[in-house]
């Protein structure tokens, strides 16, 4: 039966395709461990400044062009066979940046450790990606570097103190649920003085819990997914983030997303996403190029023999009153040289603008060229 483009992006959201390249380093006893990893550098430049000063208030320049280090990585996988149904698994991933040299250390992605089966499913405790971005919104990232846009993305929420389980294959359902911890440990006790202000502010030291749900179907080449991301607010209790942070907009994020495969060649995507429970205004205003209240996504991604062109359009709303909703969008292709290493380029324009439309064409567009190799 062939493998459609629908199920090769279902599989690489929920981190499988990681292992198309992987070599195995150990086989012995019932274990196997397999090394995987890919090298992607990029030349950039364009795109917007403004968005980011230092300590004394100067904008910093981010427009030039650059060489970078476009999210290399290396990973370990390892599982055991425990049984005939059960199988143990761990996973270990690296981030280097890898377009210098330098004496920082690595980051690390992700870290955890599981069992699945296929009667009962699958659990896995540690340091991973957000179960709704596995479900759902990762099949709608299809850019290499820049442009993708979600309210529950990998680190939303996620990475880190979590707990999920994923229900097996019900005749195209499944089900996905997911609880991230958030400890009280390492906070003033009873409160703090705020430096602002000079007041005392009571806090909760107690620790908590945000969690997220996802429910996907997936019918030939017809995909469904409704997701659930609490991403709860805990700035004002002593309780904290390990690893991803929560929606800067607010709590409550709800995805609904249909992908369907017209041909082998050929998929298209619709997502819609919104934050029903928005912070105060004056948070919002703090951080308002990032705190979208909804959008609307149109992916599509196009298999031409020897590499893929691709493109999305994401209209946003900002949850900032006064201003307008906003275009972004993203236009990439890629060329295969041989089965691990491919070359590619993007052209995106995410302009923050409070009067721009869809047919904006203007100095703000980033164009990033690169080249990739998996193994």
């Amino acid at each position: 039966m062939k493998k459609t483009l629908l199920a090769t992006a279902i599989a690489g959201a929920l981190g499988v395709s990681a292992a198309a390249q992987a070599a195995t380093v150990y086989d012995q006893d019932g274990t196997q461990v397999d090394v995987y990893g890919r090298i992607n550098f990029g030349l950039t430049t364009g795109g917007l400044d403004g968005h980011n000063t230092d300590d004394q208030g100067r904008v910093i320049k981010e427009s030039g062009s650059e060489f970078i280090d476009v999210f290399s990585r290396f990973g370990f996988r390892a599982r055991h066979q425990v049984s005939s149904d059960l199988l143990a698994f761990a996973n270990m991933e690296i981030r280097p940046q890898l377009d210098r040299q330098h004496n920082s250390s690595p980051q690390i992605r992700n870290s955890f450790v599981g069992l699945t089966s296929d009667p009962f499913g699958t659990v896995r405790v540690g340091n991973f990606d957000g179960m709704v971005y596995q479900a759902i919104t990762g099949l709608f990232e299809i850019q290499e570097y820049e442009g993708y846009t979600t309210l529950s993305g990998g680190a939303t929420a996620a990475r880190g103190d979590s707990i999920a389980y994923s229900t097996p294959d019900l005749e195209g359902f499944q089900a996905h649920v997911q609880a991230k911890h958030l400890s009280g440990n390492n906070a003033p006790m009873g409160g703090f003085t705020d430096p602002d202000t000079g007041e005392w502010v009571e806090v909760d030291n107690s620790s908590t819990q945000s969690w997220q749900s996802a429910v996907t179907y997936t019918w030939n080449d017809l995909f469904l997914g409704l997701g659930y991301n609490q991403s709860k607010d805990v700035e004002d209790r002593g309780a904290s983030y390990d690893g991803g942070g929560a929606n800067p907009a607010g709590e409550d994020v709800w995805v609904g997303a249909v992908v369907y495969d017209f041909t082998p060649a050929f998929r298209l995507g619709v997502k819609y996403e919104e934050v029903t429970d928005l912070h105060d205004q004056d948070r919002i205003a703090a951080d308002a190029e990032d705190s979208i209240e909804n959008m609307w996504t149109l992916m599509g991604v196009f298999d031409y023999g020897m590499g893929e062109l691709y493109a999305d359009y994401n209209r946003v709303r900002y949850a900032l009153d006064g201003v307008d909703s906003g275009n972004r969008w993203t236009l990439g292709a890629n060329y295969r040289f041989s089965q691990p290493m491919y070359v590619w380029a993007e052209v995106v324009d995410y302009d923050f603008d409070s009067d721009q439309s869809i047919s904006d064409i203007d100095d703000d567009l980033r164009l990033t060229v690169g080249v990739r190799y998996d193994f």
